[in-house]
């Protein structure tokens, strides 16, 4: 049974070398080991890197007492069994021998395990009596394999990886190789326990020179044997529990640390078991080869894909149809969601990603770990960090998919553009360095101009436009699966007692209103059960009468909602609830659970206090919101689709719109832009106005102090704190004269932001100066330039007459095109690209207080007006013209001309604007003014003509 055991060891090890690796193993001897050794200490004596190799001498001789002894019990297939151990031993000595602390760590690792490993040997007449004793070299062989299997587990991989992996890989290894060492040591005390009688000399080794005189009690060794074996197993199932113990234990830290959203897996879950038919999206393999090469073959023609179709398309059923993918292979899948902070950025991504890979592989968690603990922190926070691990996984794993649902749904164009950067180039790394097809990567969205233009996502055989009648079938198919749900028990024991032509128009009418949209079939679904009649029912299904679009949807739900709650007693007071309810779901920075919902309308503001016991609601969420919420496990309320939050959201949209209809915002340019002015004037003209005994002082304390605080109130956490250095002895005289009133501190708070500001560098004091203030200035500028200046507001009165005819203006607060504007967007977005110029004048000066497109004109600048900034030659200073001889001044500089358009071509010079482009076909180049265009072309002529 020995036998038949070591050699299904040795032919367990032979299947985890590589290819590349097995000829080398399987010629190994003892011999080849002794040369190489000497061949490492000959190479280190020339390099002067001279290292102990002694250490390994105890290892290298109990290895060939093992040998002896197989050969001496004429054990078949030695030269194989031990091919493994000679083979991991060169191996490891090749692979170590260019990094001395690794040869160092691995010599001694040798030297621990050598010095309880007996010369086999002697004991050759204990192995030769009696077939257990065989027992004794299993083991002994089984350590040594799974020492030497996981050291060429670590160093078989990419050098690059192993590099990386050692330090925390060697030292969760500290462990097994203790274990090792103790094991071995038990193995020599039973042999030497039981085998000293028939111990040979070390010199004479005979079988046939053996003391015949003594004799051995077989019976009692094997049944000694077989108790040994027993603790042996039993040693190695309390270490393996130990591990296993170890190993969650640092797991469970690692994905703590990782501190990725959980809900990933839920949301998972929830689609899989909305998935009412289980062959929907075969399609999707049949239709388009691409997908299925890329899932299938082992070298894809695209190891990236990109499916993108509209929104809402096969949301319920497409999201997780990938069973075909080989179970051996790694599967990651991340759902981007606009409302969830976490699922909605680039680190969100790498966190989601990287916590999958920690869960369902063993190997890289002390990397990880060590990252984590050398990280300093107490969560994962740099995206840095996280691709680094990612990397190391995607290096590791022979082949892995990674599925990114909803990238158009992340935070900014930004976000989807770094998410697509990494992803792709870990896809180009792995097929031009590892191996095509290593990483396989699959975006599901919609078109993103934002990132397409800049050719970052898959392009041409990647890239796959889904069609709208793609998933009819399963659209179909879902839809008659879900039709029986009209025949349970309602008021009534047979539901809506449809017949089947009425299910048949149902079905008709819902699939072809679908389109391609699995979210619209299933939200006409749930629209048709909240009907309370047949009629009704019937009435919906026919004609123009069920809603086309989701929009139309989410209005017809929501009515239904409101509908069912003012049909109950203070009706009003339960619609109330459903709004802040649904309010709160709509605007919450994250996503809420059902008993946080409860705590808000639990919440009484006035008494500010919380009465759980007397306020929350007994009854079920649905209740109040629902088919527009589902609940998943864990108690998350969620939306059911990006679409209706933004359905709900324009809803107040249009309440903002109508605002604008009324002119509300015509002030809110010389308001936002001189706020901190008037506020500077009241301190230095206003004193008498509150600290004259003759005023009505007490009207106006108490009018301005109230404004004062509501502001304070509202703006607090935009306000600056620290206090102005200007300000570290004392304050302002025009301020402490308010002193004695008793808004006196508000006003030090807000003057003191006000001061900080206006102090700041020229961006900083280009801003409004308050965060909240700056967002709704540009939210509503956004709702006005939706508008026409001749577009009819009220009665007869137009936009123009509130706003002006220039509705397109600057953001910036000290530029005049702040309040002036543009008529139209394009001559708006053509000004904000100069202030956008990167290079910027050093001493702010007034000639070019926009700065610079190119560093020519930059550096010219600096040359001609602060020639002591500039690192190039100083110039010799124009001679200048008589007075009154030029006609035409620069309006920057002042500068005089005798031409308008010498004048004008010298102020775009000023900007760095070169309007006149070469038309010749190939040639970059621009000039500032014509005749310098005119001039360059006359240089392609003179060439042609050669």
């Amino acid at each position: 049974m020995s036998t038949n055991d070591i050699l299904k060891i040795a032919r367990e090890f032979s299947t985890t070398l590589r290819p590349q690796d097995k000829e080398f193993f399987e010629s190994s001897s003892y011999g080849h080991v002794l040369q190489d050794v000497n061949d490492v200490q000959s190479q280190r004596e020339l390099t002067k890197t001279m290292i102990n190799m002694k250490r390994i001498h105890p290892f290298l001789t109990g290895m060939a007492s093992l040998e002896k002894v197989f050969i001496a019990i004429n054990f078949p297939q030695v030269s194989n069994v031990m091919a493994c151990v000679w083979g991991s031993i060169r191996f490891l000595l090749k692979a170590t021998n260019l990094n001395d602390r690794e040869i160092d760590n691995l010599l001694d690792a040798y030297e621990e395990l050598g010095d309880k490993i007996l010369p086999l040997d002697e004991y050759t007449p204990f192995f030769t009596g009696a077939r257990e004793t065989e027992i004794c070299l299993l083991h002994i062989y089984r350590d040594v394999s799974t020492f030497h299997q996981h050291l060429y587990k670590l160093f078989s991989l990419r050098p690059s990886l192993s590099q990386r992996l050692y330090k925390p890989t060697w030292k969760a290894l500290n462990d097994t190789t203790k274990f090792l060492v103790a094991s071995l040591e038990k193995h020599g005390q039973i042999i030497k326990r039981y085998g000293s009688p028939l111990q040979n000399s070390p010199a004479g080794l005979n079988i046939e020179e053996s003391q015949p005189h003594i004799t051995q009690d077989w019976g009692f060794v094997s049944l000694k044997l077989q108790e040994y074996d027993s603790e042996v197993a039993k040693r190695q199932k309390n270490f393996d529990e130990e591990q296993t113990s170890r190993r969650e234990s640092m797991k469970t830290r690692v994905l703590e640390w990782i501190s990725a959203s959980k809900e990933t897996e839920s949301l998972h879950k929830k689609f899989q078991d909305t998935k009412k038919c289980p062959d929907s999206g075969r399609w999707l393999f049949r239709r388009y080869s691409e997908v299925t090469d890329w899932m299938k073959e082992d070298l894809p023609p695209e190891s990236a894909i990109w499916l993108h179709g509209s929104r809402g398309y096969d949301e319920l059923n497409q999201r997780k149809n990938r069973n075909d993918i080989d179970p051996e292979s790694k599967v990651y899948y991340f759902y981007c969601q606009e409302a969830d902070a976490d699922h909605r950025t680039h680190l969100g991504v790498l966190k989601g990603i990287l916590y999958q890979m920690v869960d369902s592989n063993e190997y890289l968690i002390p990397y990880c770990a060590d990252k984590a603990e050398s990280g300093g922190s107490t969560t994962l926070a740099h995206v840095e960090v996280a691709q680094a691990l990612i990397e190391a996984f995607f290096e590791y794993n022979p082949r892995q998919y990674v599925v990114i649902d909803g990238l158009d749904e992340c935070e900014t164009s930004e976000e989807m553009r770094k998410i697509a950067t990494f992803f792709m180039k870990q896809v180009s790394k792995c097929d031009n360095d590892i191996k095509a097809g290593q990483l396989r990567l699959l975006f599901m969205s919609q078109m993103i101009p934002e990132i397409e233009k800049d050719h970052i996502m898959p392009e041409e055989d990647g890239r796959i436009q889904l069609k709208s009648t793609d998933n009819a079938e399963d659209i179909r198919a879902y839809v008659k699966a879900r039709i029986p749900e009209f025949s349970l028990p309602r008021g009534t024991r047979g539901g809506f007692n449809l017949s089947g032509a009425d299910k048949d128009q149902i079905l008709s009418i819902i699939c072809s209103r679908s389109e391609e949209m699995f979210l619209y079939a299933h939200l006409a679904i749930e629209y048709l059960l909240q009907l309370p009649t047949k009629a009704m029912l019937l009435m919906k299904a026919k004609g123009e009468m069920l809603p086309k679009k989701l929009e139309q949807i989410y209005e017809k739900l929501l009515g239904a909602v409101k509908d069912e709650l003012l049909q109950l007693e203070e009706g009003e007071m339960h619609w109330n609830m459903a709004k802040q309810l649904l309010g709160w779901l709509v605007c919450a920075k994250r996503h809420l659970k059902w008993n946080e919902m409860q705590a808000i309308l639990s919440y009484a503001p006035e008494k500010q206090e919380v009465d759980f016991d007397n306020k929350m609601l007994r009854q079920a969420a649905e209740k109040y919101l629902g088919s527009l919420v589902y609940i998943l496990d864990g108690g998350d309320i969620r939306i059911v689709h990006s679409t209706a939050r933004r359905y709900v959201k324009n809803q107040d949209e249009e309440k903002h719109l109508e605002k604008v209809r009324g002119g509300w915002f015509a002030f809110q340019d010389y308001a936002c832009s001189q706020w901190h002015s008037h506020v500077d004037t009241v301190i230095k003209t206003c004193k008498t106005l509150f600290c004259d005994p003759q005023s009505t002082q007490t009207e106006y304390m108490g009018s301005f102090g109230s404004a004062l605080q509501d502001f304070i109130d509202a703006h607090r956490p935009d306000l600056t704190v620290d206090w102005h250095s200007d300000f570290a002895r004392d304050l302002p005289s025009e301020l402490k004269q308010y002193s004695e009133l008793p808004f006196y501190n508000n006003l030090c708070l807000l003057w003191n932001h006000i001061y900080t500001h206006q102090k700041s560098a020229y961006d900083i004091r280009n801003t409004v100066g308050i965060t909240r203030i700056e967002e709704a200035l540009l939210r509503n500028r956004t709702s006005l330039e939706k508008f026409t200046p001749d577009m009819k507001v009220h009665i007869n009165d137009t936009v123009a007459d509130y706003y002006g005819t220039n509705l397109f203006k600057c953001k910036r607060v000290l530029c005049k095109f702040f309040y002036i504007g543009y008529e139209k967007k394009d001559d708006r977005e053509a000004h904000n690209s100069r202030h956008d110029r990167p290079y910027q004048c050093p001493a702010q000066c007034n000639l070019a207080p926009l700065g610079f497109s190119n560093k020519k004109d930059w550096e010219r600048h600096l040359r001609h007006y602060h020639s002591h900034l500039s690192e190039g030659p100083s110039v010799f200073e124009a001679l200048r013209s008589r007075p009154g001889q030029n006609g035409f001044q620069c309006s920057l500089c002042g500068k005089e001309f005798t031409r308008k358009i010498t004048q004008q071509g010298h102020e775009r010079s000023h900007f760095g604007e070169r309007p006149f482009k070469c038309s010749f076909e190939g040639c970059t180049r621009a000039f500032a003014r014509l005749s310098d265009n005119q001039r360059h072309w006359k240089i392609h002529t003179r060439r042609q003509g050669r």
